[in-house]
């Protein structure tokens, strides 16, 4: 890790924190009006949670460039394109149906998950199993309160009977029964026959080169198989590992970020606020010249 900082790619670094930033920032603005719409009916401001959860993983990657943290901003671009991609494919058509979809998935997965620490349920029977292997002496009860965990199992599964989730419900419980190795947790838009997983997402969303391009190579940093990248040539059967922090790459991240909020702020704005229309209009104007000019000032030779 460098000891003695470098004040030129410093600059060069909060310049683009300091772009992205204002990308985020017209984004809360998004938020704060979609919030406040008045809209009839339950469940309407799930598109909401997506958008702000977006929006923050945009914060965190611009805080992650001013320090220089490249690769590990990459894993959040990664997120990042989960959840605008989800985001676009819940406000494209269907919105509440594809809504309750998402959370009738959570819930039928929160279920499953607090059933494992109930022994009478049959999926306990493999979990403590796991444990037992380790320490034979192993007691669920120990670890947790079945008492209260049955309540709350009972709670979510009264709201998978409203009547407003009971279709959706039995159409996750037949997704989930098509392939069951495959789907045993689908998807929440693999429901109604949709993509069944993320890269079919992509392609559904005109997004493949996104994703093969992007994502798959920043999967490498997720999983960690890129680790030899923290090698570098430095000569004859020679090498040397790359300093932490490495700028590496920055700007490639800072246009990934970027791109990617703009696209869905775009949508967002069409779909669900279009009485924004002139106000997104007028922001983008006035930001592209401050990105044109933030690009120029970053401009650096890596190889030097």
């Amino acid at each position: 890790m460098p000891q003695e900082e470098n004040k030129e790619l410093n600059l060069i670094l909060k310049n683009l924190s300091d772009n992205l930033r204002k990308v985020v920032n017209f984004g809360t603005h998004i938020l704060k009006w979609d919030i406040e719409k008045k809209r009839n009916g339950r469940d309407k401001n799930v598109p909401s949670v997506f958008l702000r959860n977006s929006i923050e993983l945009g914060d965190a990657i611009s805080l992650l460039i001013e320090k220089s943290s490249i690769d590990p901003a990459k894993i959040l671009v990664r997120s990042l394109m989960e959840s605008t991609f989800s985001l676009l494919y819940m406000i494209e058509k269907d919105e509440e149906l594809r809504s309750h979809s998402f959370l009738i998935c959570r819930l039928n997965k929160e279920i499953k998950y607090y059933k494992q620490f109930i022994k009478e349920e049959e999926i306990s029977k493999s979990f403590v199993s796991k444990f037992i292997k380790q320490e034979p002496h192993f007691e669920l009860e120990n670890h947790c309160n079945p008492i209260e965990i049955k309540k709350v199992i009972e709670a979510k599964e009264s709201l998978l009977l409203e009547n407003i989730y009971k279709e959706v419900n039995v159409e996750f419980q037949r997704t989930y029964n098509k392939n069951k190795k495959r789907n045993n947790n689908p998807n929440w838009y693999s429901l109604y026959d949709g993509p069944n997983n993320f890269e079919n997402l992509c392609l559904y969303l005109n997004n493949t080169i996104l994703y093969e391009f992007q994502y798959r190579k920043y999967s490498e940093n997720v999983h960690p198989n890129s680790v030899m990248s923290g090698f570098t040539i430095a000569g004859n059967d020679k090498a040397d590992i790359l300093q932490i922090r490495n700028f590496k790459e920055c700007k490639e991240v800072f246009y990934n970020g970027i791109n990617l909020l703009i696209d869905v702020y775009r949508e967002f704005i069409r779909m669900r606020l279009p009485e924004k229309q002139k106000e997104f209009d007028n922001w983008y104007l006035n930001y592209i010249p401050e990105f044109e000019k933030t690009d120029l000032e970053t401009k650096f030779n890596y190889a030097e």
